[in-house]
């Protein structure tokens, strides 16, 4: 063998050995996984739903009828259709629900969280292998780069907690990196005329897929095409290919569409497109919403160094400009300088886009937003690192030969690296591991083998919120719903002659009206006790 084809096989084998270590470290946090965020309960229920959770005031709901409207039922696996009507409801194209409604139908009758672990496992495996590829064709086959950039961003706590969130975001990366790399692998190819097989089709079905498993694939794929075709035009002003490229791109949307035509409404006219349009719109909102997701990306995926880091590379810019390392002042140099990076430049300007756009449109749900930005955020490592490796080597490197303190310092980077995202990881910045939810359960399972009555009163306009508590609610034989704006006393016999109760509480109801309702329910109960508040209701224990 060859020392050419040496090379690169030595740095695939260092990337496998690397890759493995962090689907271990995936593995760990998706064991460390306790509790379920609200949207992840809603995962399994619009999948799996039977007859719908039909809350009934003043009535007891028995186990099987709560737990089976999270569980895949003998009767009623791959049931495809379902899930698609399930999904036009709500807020969310069905592709991601397809995929784990398969699994869970393998699994009936049965609730786990590897049903969904396991498929965002599976993405994120794959997403590194993708994300190199793109950095090797960004790079221009830098290894070093390459290496430094999935080192740095698979162990982010970013990355990881899209990992542990049963929802489509992992699945949304692999796409968003697939549209990336058909672009980029076309840039660096000179074609007259944009080949169908080995581009447009590929690139029509990646389409199909990513804009049926979220909407913000849209969003990615519109900066795409819009650079990619700006590009195509500056090139060699050939309209033609930028119509083939707009047809597959149009094509692959209106199939999308006839697949799933509830798309649109939910886009711009139902809850969340309204919502997200009003916000789009709203111009004295933007820096407030930028500041926010620009906090999450410094804190979850550069550990609070990302200032440092664009300061390092503006100074070292600044620095160069000045001992007349970079001219910008030569035309012909700049040119070349721009077409030798046009991959980068890309890359820049989509993400740029989506995170101004996607910023303008998410929720602001504190550190759960991170979901909405996770696909770009591999590619905005890669950007900086490729920045600083690029400056970095305008200002340390004399000559071809002279490589000795510049791999040192790359080598002292990815320490760096490594280190800082390590201390992310085990500080508590992996989110959607709900460890707290170890005691409640375990409060949970205690007041059920006492037999303790359950009382919910929850808010019959938002009645679907009792899925909030779903994995405690499990642990109990049977639950007492009842309507929390109603003031009477609670006449069921089980409640009234209990020597204790456990009680939820939902956080829109007037607290202290409805803890004296309990009271004046049940003559051997005469004090309470605020257990824990979760986001939808409070839990008391009465005795």
């Amino acid at each position: 063998m060859s020392d050419k084809k040496a090379v690169p096989k030595k740095w695939f084998c260092l990337f496998l050995v690397i890759w493995c270590v962090q689907m271990f470290t995936a593995v760990y946090f998706c064991f460390q996984k306790q509790g379920f965020h609200e949207d992840e309960y809603y995962t399994f229920y619009s999948t799996a739903r039977t007859y719908g959770l039909a809350i009934e005031d003043g009535a007891w709901m028995e186990h099987d009828a709560y737990f089976n409207e999270f569980v895949v039922l003998y009767g009623q696996r791959f049931q495809y259709g379902l899930v698609k009507l399930v999904q036009s409801w709500d807020v969310h194209p069905p592709f991601y629900y397809w995929i784990f409604h398969t699994v869970c139908s393998l699994f009936p009758g049965q609730f786990s969280k590897w049903f969904g672990l396991v498929i965002n496992l599976a993405a994120f495996g794959v997403s590194m292998f993708l994300l190199r590829y793109l950095a090797l064709l960004v790079t221009k086959h830098n290894e070093k780069m390459t290496l430094l950039s999935c080192l740095f961003y698979g162990f982010t706590p970013a990355v990881m907690s899209s990992v542990v969130f049963i929802r489509m975001y992992a699945l949304l990366t692999v796409f968003v990196y697939l549209c990336a790399i058909l672009h980029v692998r076309m840039m660096e190819k000179t074609y007259h005329k944009l080949p169908f097989l080995k581009f447009l089709l590929p690139l029509a079905v990646v389409t199909y897929l990513g804009f049926l498993t979220q909407y913000y694939y849209f969003i990615f794929l519109f900066f795409m095409a819009l650079g990619f075709c700006i590009y195509l035009l500056l090139k060699d002003r050939n309209l033609w290919n930028c119509i083939r490229y707009g047809v597959s791109v149009g094509i692959a949307l209106v199939l999308a569409y006839l697949t799933y035509p509830s798309c649109l409404g939910q886009m711009f006219r139902g809850q969340r497109g309204a919502q997200a349009t009003e916000n789009f719109f709203d111009w004295s909102n933007t820096w407030t919403r930028l500041l926010f997701f620009w906090k999450l990306l410094d804190e979850y995926v550069f550990g609070k160094l990302l200032v440092i880091l664009l300061g390092i590379i503006l100074f070292l810019f600044l620095f160069a400009l000045g001992k007349g390392k970079i001219r910008i002042s030569n035309r012909m140099k700049a040119v070349a300088f721009l077409e030798n990076h046009r991959a980068c430049f890309l890359l820049l300007f989509t993400v740029i886009g989506y995170f101004l756009a996607v910023s303008k449109t998410a929720l602001l749900l504190g550190d759960t937003s991170i979901r909405y930005q996770t696909p770009v955020y591999g590619m905005t490592v890669l950007l900086i690192f490729v920045a600083m490796e690029g400056i970095g080597r305008v200002v340390f490197i004399k000559a071809d030969t002279e490589h000795g303190n510049y791999n040192f310092l790359l080598a002292a980077a990815a320490v760096v690296c490594l280190l800082v995202n390590l201390a992310g990881l085990f500080s508590g910045r992996v989110v959607f591991l709900y460890p707290e939810d170890t005691q409640r359960i375990a409060f949970a399972r205690e007041k059920a083998a006492q037999d303790t009555p359950v009382l919910c009163l929850y808010d019959v306009g938002q009645s679907w919120c009792v899925w909030d508590s779903a994995d405690e609610f499990f642990v109990y034989d049977r639950i007492y719903f009842a309507d929390r704006e109603k003031v009477e006393p609670i006449s069921d016999k089980t409640i009234a002659e209990s020597d204790d109760l456990v009680v939820y509480l939902s956080n829109a109801a007037d607290a202290e009206t409805q803890l004296q309702r309990i009271l004046n329910s049940n003559s051997k109960v005469d004090a309470y006790e605020l257990k824990w508040q979760d986001r939808y209701c409070s839990v008391y224990y009465f005795y």
